[in-house]
């Protein structure tokens, strides 16, 4: 028998690897397709249940807070038992914030010289004793937090109105809540009482007695599920949910519902939590930081995203259209659909980003984690082979995901994907897998399926209706993202409207316009700064520290400023924030650096 030599076997050891790697994945691509499609769910019920990671919020400097108990109050439930049950809730958060609470009568409370804030939480009646703590509160230097009615009867629980709501709000009407099975509290991202919460948060309230207010300065309004306002009865601009005010020395912060309404969610609980401590240091006068949410000082964020799967060849409409916008965008490829296209692949890679869609468009969530691991490792495979780079974005085939999804999809070395999260936010969420983290970039508003099962065709109706969802979420300050696919919006009698939408977001100086792994990016980047502010005599210090592996550049820390201060000179560059908000454009920060800035303030006269 004839012996081989080394040197062939040297070199067909590898080349029948590499026949065998390729039989498995095509037994195992062959075996996905045969494999029955779990069952349908979207994966927002999935993130209901998940707590996104959210900074800390635990207040800045210590202050002492008053919890009014007041005895009229007591009255106006069934049982003294319910009023105790929302005093204990308050004064379980302020001290798992970092306060010294304590829980006072109304005559102990008008005695109270060394409060920071007064905190009267749903009171309908009130005595004489805390109405006068109220309007004496500015005098000591202290600030005040109502909630829901408080105020609206007397002593003796006969109706007033809302005169004392309206009083120290300067709202110029307030309402009760008509029944709703469920009410929704929303925050835009440019108020002094959102700092830390995520642009568009939705916090989601049991029914109950909760009060609107017709305000120009809103902090937080009353919504829909989607975010869209919804006033009370319908009146214009009726829909005032959370609000501060200064005016007059006051420093009033007003809720228009509890903090015992508010659902037993984790998203929901961590959110209310910012909301105490950003009301608590704003009462107090104490300056907030944080980053804004998006880089140099833009308002908001917006993307456009394809799933490239059926109509394959149509995506090279969109990124003709897209080029001459001067818009990259990103391309979730069926990578099963892409081995059919391997020059149109490589051309979408040099137009922007390439995310994967799957390797055949079948379901993911709901399947093992060995199953979606095995899957999502093959269409990693293809990306090497397709375009030379694995991706950092999956977007799963019908939004259809689950822990599992996220857990394999991070194991194969995605950092972010593209999906549903029950609209509680406009903004990109983080979320901890094992030992390492993901970012859920969400999808605000229709995509383009959705809004041709309104048998929308028209080009002029479709760019109306992305325009109209991409200015509500510029409102919002949040990140817009305009899903669409190959075989809809891609084609040639469409891509106009993609063609008009992307030419508005790219004329839009004050939008950051960019991919959707460049703001996933960011997000981790953000997630992983620490600031601190503190005013010491006439001068403000801020502390930024980047707790990232990588240069930090673009950030931004926004200052909630309760009093206003004549600003003498600074050692770092001020962008424009109006009375009530000081901005720093931060320098770039080298990984694991600190840096210090400090602005003098005139002293008062």
């Amino acid at each position: 028998m004839k012996r081989i030599a080394p040197e062939a076997v040297a070199f067909g050891a590898p080349a029948i690897a590499v026949l065998l790697i390729s039989a498995m994945l095509t037994l195992r691509r062959d075996d996905a397709v045969a494999r029955p499609q779990p069952k349908r769910f979207s994966g927002s019920v999935v993130v209901q249940r998940l707590p996104s990671l959210l900074a800390s919020p635990q207040l800045p400097a210590p202050v002492s807070v008053v919890v009014v108990r007041d005895e009229a109050a007591i009255s106006f439930y069934n049982s003294p038992a319910a009023l105790d049950s929302i005093v204990a809730a308050w004064r379980s958060v302020l001290e798992a914030l970092g306060a010294a609470v304590q829980v006072s009568s109304s005559a102990a409370a008008r005695a109270q010289r060394n409060a920071n804030v007064f905190v009267v939480p749903s009171s309908p009646c009130l005595t004489v004793a805390t109405r006068e703590t109220i309007e004496a509160a500015a005098s000591r230097g202290a600030g005040v937090i109502l909630t829901s009615a408080a105020g609206t009867y007397d002593a003796g629980c006969r109706p007033l109105g809302y005169g004392l709501i309206i009083g120290q709000t300067g709202a110029a009407r307030a309402e009760a809540l008509e029944s709703r099975d469920m009410t929704y509290v929303t925050f835009p991202s440019t108020s002094p009482l959102t700092s830390d919460i995520p642009p568009g948060a939705r916090l989601d309230l049991n029914p109950g007695r909760q009060v609107a207010l017709r305000h120009p300065t809103r902090d937080a309004f009353y919504s829909d599920h989607s975010l869209q306002p919804r006033p009370a009865r319908d009146e214009p601009l009726l829909d005032g949910a959370v609000t501060h005010t200064s005016a007059g020395g006051r420093r009033v912060v007003y809720w228009g519902f509890e903090l015992a309404d508010v659902v037993n969610r984790p998203w929901d609980r961590a959110i209310a939590r910012l909301l105490v401590r950003n009301s608590v240091a704003w009462a107090a006068g104490q300056p907030l930081s944080a980053v804004e949410p998006w880089p140099l000082g833009r308002r908001a964020a917006a993307s456009l995203a394809q799933d490239v799967e059926s109509g394959f060849d149509n995506a090279r409409h969109a990124a003709d259209s897209l080029r001459a916008a001067g818009v990259r965008s990103t391309y979730f490829l069926t990578t099963g659909l892409a081995q059919h296209y391997v020059r149109l692949s490589r051309r979408l890679a040099q137009s922007g980003e390439i995310g994967t869609h799957g390797a055949t468009h079948r379901l993911l969530g709901g399947l093992t984690r060995d199953e979606q691991h095995a899957r999502l490792a093959l269409t990693q495979l293809d990306l090497r082979e397709l375009v030379g780079a694995e991706a950092s974005g999956l977007r799963p085939p019908e939004e259809q995901f689950d822990t599992a999804t996220m857990t394999a999809w991070a194991a194969v070395k995605g950092s972010y994907i593209l999906g549903a999260n029950d609209s509680r936010a406009a903004a990109p969420e983080l979320f901890r897998i094992g030992h390492d983290t993901l970012v859920l970039v969400a999808r605000i508003g229709s995509d383009d399926i959705a809004v041709a099962a309104r048998r929308v065709t028209a080009t002029d109706t479709l760019t109306s209706i992305f325009l109209g969802e991409y200015e509500r979420v510029r409102a919002l300050g949040g990140h817009y993202v305009l899903s669409y696919h190959s075989q809809l919006l891609a084609r040639p009698d469409l891509v106009p409207s993609l063609a008009r939408v992307a030419r508005r977001l790219a004329s839009d100086t004050a939008v950051w316009v960019a991919t959707v792994s460049e703001v996933a990016d960011w997000w981790r980047a953000r997630s992983l700064v620490e600031t601190r502010a503190r005013i010491t005599g006439d001068r403000l210090r801020v502390v930024v520290r980047n707790k990232g592996n990588r240069l930090l550049s673009g950030a931004v820390v926004r200052l909630a400023m309760p009093d206003a201060k004549r600003i003498l000179r600074s050692d770092v560059r001020l962008l424009p924030g109006g009375d009530q908000m000081l901005r720093v454009a931060v320098p770039p920060i080298p990984a694991h650096a600190t840096r210090t800035f400090t602005v003098a303030f005139a002293r008062p006269k």
